[in-house]
């Protein structure tokens, strides 16, 4: 299928934010949206470019958010870690900025605004998941080897998201206590949620560029069975949360 991109600009407070959109060059009528969540690196990235294709792909409308407002991908170690630690010390600046994202992409008139869902990878995971933690009406979300820990927060709305989490053994960003964890918040909300992990998998599995013994012993490494296997999987899962699909998953 076909596609057409375009970027564009939306605000949360006095920062100015960027968005690229990917939407089938085919489309008569509003278009399921679905948010994406970029890595702790930023927005204005090949891969993240080619995923929010690859939901347009699917027959819905793409929206790479951008978190960090920089208009440029991040090289630095130490602007990395300033803009990490802004979004970890209070995760209310998390909810903040993807609900921006979220209201933004419901404007767009190639969307139809009563079906949002939103997928993420690495820190994107954890921005997703926490646009489910929200408890704004988002028909599901995805992470792809996120960071799964949750927020703390005063209020804890309930999650009406369906929720994967796409995980691999070996990913030392996110240790056993933070997945059961997870897994416990997900019980104790009456989610309907799933975790799907791929054994000897390291994180970054969805990333083609992660093949070197550098990445390896960073913890990184591409797994082309698990990204194969996760997309197929989320594919099924839009499909269910779009189109009330019978699917069972």
């Amino acid at each position: 299928m076909e596609v057409v991109t375009k970027t564009l600009t939306y605000r949360d407070g006095d920062t100015t934010l960027h968005a690229y959109m990917a939407v089938p060059s085919n489309a008569t009528a509003p278009l399921p949206g679905v948010l994406v969540g970029h890595t702790a690196i930023g927005l204005q990235e090949e891969f993240i470019y080619d995923r929010t294709k690859a939901v347009a792909e699917l027959g819905y409308v793409g929206f790479a958010l951008d978190m960090f407002g920089t208009g440029y991908l991040l090289s630095d170690p130490a602007e990395i870690k300033k803009h990490m630690d802004y979004f970890k010390q209070d995760r209310m600046n998390v909810r903040r900025r993807v609900r921006a994202a979220y209201e933004c992409l419901r404007r767009q008139f190639e969307v139809d605004a009563t079906r949002i869902a939103g997928i993420g990878y690495c820190f994107g995971g954890r921005v997703i998941l926490d646009l489910a933690r929200s408890g704004l009406p988002v028909r599901g979300v995805v992470s792809f080897h996120g960071v799964l820990d949750a927020p703390t927060l005063i209020d804890h709305p309930p999650i009406l998201a369906k929720v994967i989490a796409f995980h691999g053994y070996r990913d030392p960003f996110s240790p056993k206590d933070d997945v059961d964890a997870f897994a416990n918040e997900m019980e104790s909300k009456g989610v309907d949620w799933q975790l799907h992990t791929y054994g000897g998998t390291y994180h970054g599995f969805t990333r083609p560029d992660k093949t070197e013994e550098v990445h390896l012993k960073a913890g990184f490494q591409t797994n082309v069975v698990a990204e194969r296997r996760s997309w197929a999987t989320t594919a099924a899962f839009l499909d269910e949360v779009f189109r009330s699909s019978n699917a069972l998953l």
